[in-house]
């Protein structure tokens, strides 16, 4: 099924509630630039969409511009509806082959399904937000690395929040109370000093097989 969207907004409010496996992205939208749309796919840590440039820019810097910023291919106005539509397949099928996005992860005692957007604590399942989710499957992607408050802002709220704003800690804060994360759960969600939060799987979750999990290091919080 193809979708069409008239601008940037409208094309954030598609992505944040459909499931999709390709975008064809124009430069020159409504609201918002298609570079400003494509770095909001591009921090969307739980989601691996392909992005094909559509565009009738042609100069060389403008195509580095659009592939340094996540675009997977680009294809200049005018063009042909047989090439636009072999490399969308080409597209889809690289698409594909990335088959491990929506695969469950499990880290300590916790999985997060990406394809029911969901999070399970053992057999329990968190009822979690959509913001809280996406702030949630962010982290599980990139457990052990630092995410700026910069990309969680624009993961969650597809922009970046003022200075003054307290709801990505706010958010953060609800997640650790949800996810009951503790002693025995096996992950370590840590606040670094003014450049964003930290998931960390604990030594003796990460070391230990799926049925003796737990045995783990005191959870260490420490808030912005």
């Amino acid at each position: 099924m193809i979708k069409v969207v008239v601008n940037g907004e409208q094309a954030l409010r598609f992505l944040r509630a459909e499931s999709v496996d390709a975008v064809v992205l124009d430069w020159h939208l409504p609201n918002m630039t298609g570079i400003e749309v494509l770095n909001w796919i591009r921090t969307r840590a739980d989601v691996e969409y392909g992005v094909l440039f559509l565009t009738s820019r042609v100069e060389e810097l403008d195509v580095v511009r659009a592939l340094e910023a996540g675009a997977d291919d680009y294809l200049s106005k005018p063009f042909r509806a047989e090439e636009l539509a072999a490399r969308v397949n080409a597209l889809l099928r690289r698409v594909a082959r990335n088959v491990k996005r929506d695969e469950q992860i499990r880290a300590g005692e916790y999985v997060l399904d990406p394809v029911e957007r969901a999070v399970w604590l053992r057999d329990s399942k968190i009822e979690l937000t959509t913001k809280e989710f996406q702030l949630v499957a962010c982290l599980f992607h990139n457990l052990g690395k630092i995410m700026s408050r910069e990309l969680l802002a624009t993961t969650a709220w597809g922009r970046e929040l003022g200075t003054e704003s307290r709801s990505l800690d706010t958010h953060i804060y609800r997640i650790r109370q949800k996810l009951k994360l503790s002693i025995e759960n096996g992950l370590r969600l840590s606040a670094v000093y003014t450049l964003g939060y930290r998931l960390d799987q604990t030594k003796a979750s990460a070391d230990a097989p799926d049925d003796v999990r737990g045995d783990v290091d005191m959870l260490m919080e420490s808030r912005v």
